[in-house]
């Protein structure tokens, strides 16, 4: 079962001696989840921490007034066996099913919501969530992670799958080489609006995509919401592109969510209906442009610390969960 401790009501750390566990993972997103699973599963005793209080990191679900809106990923594919696998795991035990996303393209997505699929990939691990790691050093021979009150774990081996520029921040000291490779990585933000609906009209049954307009992807959230679970509440996200995103980064978000729905009724040419509840959300770190080369250093110098992200392979889910067991098995 998934351990979440939140570090006000957590045990009072033994700062001299803390636990020793053979694997400590940062970062509880599909690379982090992908490592963990994969440690776990070889016998290793694992712990995995992460700043917030969600799993998945981008593969995101966010719920507000009765409405469930999957603000990150949109859905998953898989064209290797590994992530494939796992999709047909997931799918066996109800938390992904098919999508059919446009006429000639049928995807995965989770059930009832995309925040089902790292769950799944997180039955059984330890987790420690909200719990911010500021430092990262040698200690006592192993690898030690520390917050601003002091130590909170030691492992033998490390993996960080934070995104490229918190690694390269993290790793300076410890590991320049790494810090270098997380260097020659390079993302596009995403402002994210949500909207909850009164009424479907101005929706339609299919995604929206006109990047020249500004707009990556547009979901009718209610379409999945009726096969996945019967809910009917009409909702719609709108993922801008990251030029957009880019052009409008510091922008108010109450006026990034009256931009972004007047660029979808144009596009529509359908007038949507009245807003019942609506939030923004700015990923700063949304989509790799420029992944760090094959050839940069992945692995420290000792053998005890591995990287692993999207930023190492490229913008797909699967890329981040390729990533995640290749840093494993770097360590081993």
């Amino acid at each position: 079962m998934t351990t979440s401790q939140n570090p006000a009501s957590s045990p009072t750390k033994a700062a001299a001696d803390p636990a020793l566990f053979d694997l400590l993972v940062l970062g509880s997103g599909i690379a982090g989840l992908a490592a963990a699973r994969l440690a776990e599963d070889d016998g290793k005793r694992v712990l995995l921490i992460d700043k917030g209080r969600r799993l998945g990191g981008r593969v995101s679900t966010r719920r507000q007034d009765g409405f469930v809106f999957n603000h990150g990923a949109q859905f998953v594919t898989a064209k290797g066996t590994e992530f494939a696998s796992l999709l047909a795991k997931a799918t066996a035990a109800g938390n992904i099913k098919d999508w059919q996303i446009s006429d000639d393209k049928n995807v995965q997505i989770g059930t009832p919501s995309m925040r089902d699929l790292p769950q799944f990939m997180a039955t059984g691990l330890m987790i420690r969530q909200q719990t911010e790691i500021t430092q990262i050093a040698h200690h006592g021979g192993h690898i030690g992670f520390f917050d601003k009150d002091g130590l909170v774990a030691t492992g033998r081996r490390a993996i960080i799958t934070a995104p490229a520029a918190q690694t390269g921040k993290l790793l300076a000291d410890i590991y320049p080489e790494l810090a270098a490779t997380a260097g020659l990585a390079r993302y596009d933000p995403c402002w994210t609006i949500m909207l909850g609906l009164e009424d479907d009209h101005g929706l339609g049954t299919k995604p929206l995509r006109d990047k020249a307009a500004g707009i990556a992807l547009g979901v009718p959230e209610f379409t999945r919401s009726n096969q996945q679970s019967g809910l009917d509440a009409p909702a719609l996200t709108i993922q801008a592109t990251g030029v957009w995103s880019q052009q409008h980064l510091q922008n108010d978000p109450q006026m990034v969510i009256e931009s972004l729905c007047q660029i979808w009724q144009n596009l529509s040419g359908k007038p949507l209906g009245k807003i019942i509840t609506s939030a923004a959300h700015r990923w700063l770190y949304a989509k790799v442009t420029t992944a760090a080369p094959s050839d940069a250093p992945r692995l420290s110098h000792d053998g005890k610390l591995a990287i692993a992200g999207d930023w190492l392979g490229g913008p797909r889910v699967e890329q981040a969960f390729d990533s995640g067991q290749q840093a494993y098995h770097h360590l081993r």
